[in-house]
């Protein structure tokens, strides 16, 4: 009896290695860019494949399986995988209220995950025709943050309202969706507008171009103070 169980204990035993041998734990994290500070409840998106054919990188590709999974509160994570001959995972984070995308990337399996992300710091950028002169005036305003790309993420009107564009459906068929500007004319402009900003942006301002008197103008506002936890308010006066 003794016997029949030690084999089978050793039976369990190297069916365990074996399917252990069979599969990989791909390891990740998601961190800022600017710290390496891991960031809790990100999804991140894995894509497994495998390469086939000749070459380095193979002649053509197939999907073993895709994966959604969210960080912990460390920014880590981790999946079990089948191991197969010359795979690869792709990795994708999409863009979020609080941080940036991870665009898509390749990596070998075996190596440390690492996504590097940017915090956004906000802004509320109020805009009021302080002087109005007549229906003419107009003001059209842009943030401006380098070589950084920043995020207008909503318009509130509080008098007349901003440029908007209906979609437009074309002659041969399909659709140019809608989309709208932060400019507005007339003498009743009294509006704010919300940015997402990129924490490695290396500046700040609002670039405006203004109407008055039958006069265009434009320029930039001085560099704008903020603090990164909090929401940053500046007012454009024209």
């Amino acid at each position: 009896m003794k016997k029949v169980i030690l084999i089978l204990g050793l039976a369990f035993f190297l069916l365990s290695c074996t399917n252990d041998d069979n599969y990989i734990t791909i390891y990740g994290k998601v961190e800022r860019e600017v710290n390496g500070e891991g960031i809790a409840n990100q999804t991140v998106s894995l894509t497994i494949g495998q390469a086939h054919g000749s070459g380095p990188y193979g002649s053509y590709t197939t999907i073993i399986e895709n994966r959604l999974v969210t960080t912990d509160s460390n920014g880590n994570f981790s999946i079990s995988a089948k191991r197969v001959d010359r795979m690869f995972v792709e990795v994708f984070k999409s863009q979020d209220d609080n941080y940036s995308t991870f665009e898509l990337k390749s990596f070998n399996p075996r190596d440390n995950i690492i996504l590097k992300v940017n915090k956004f710091l906000k802004f509320k950028i109020f805009v009021k025709n302080a002087n109005p002169f007549d229906s003419n005036d107009g003001i059209n305003i842009d943030f401006f943050s380098g070589n950084k790309q920043s995020f207008r993420t909503k318009i509130e009107n509080f008098g007349a309202e901003n440029t908007k564009y209906p979609e437009e459906i074309l002659p041969g068929g399909g659709i140019i969706g809608g989309s709208e500007e932060a400019s507005w004319g007339g003498v009743n402009v009294n509006s704010i507008v919300y940015y997402n900003v990129p924490e490695n942006a290396d500046t700040h301002k609002i670039y405006w171009i203004k109407a008055k008197k039958s006069i265009v103008t434009s320029g930039f506002t001085l560099e704008i103070p903020f603090q990164e936890n909090q929401i940053n308010e500046f007012h454009v006066d024209y």
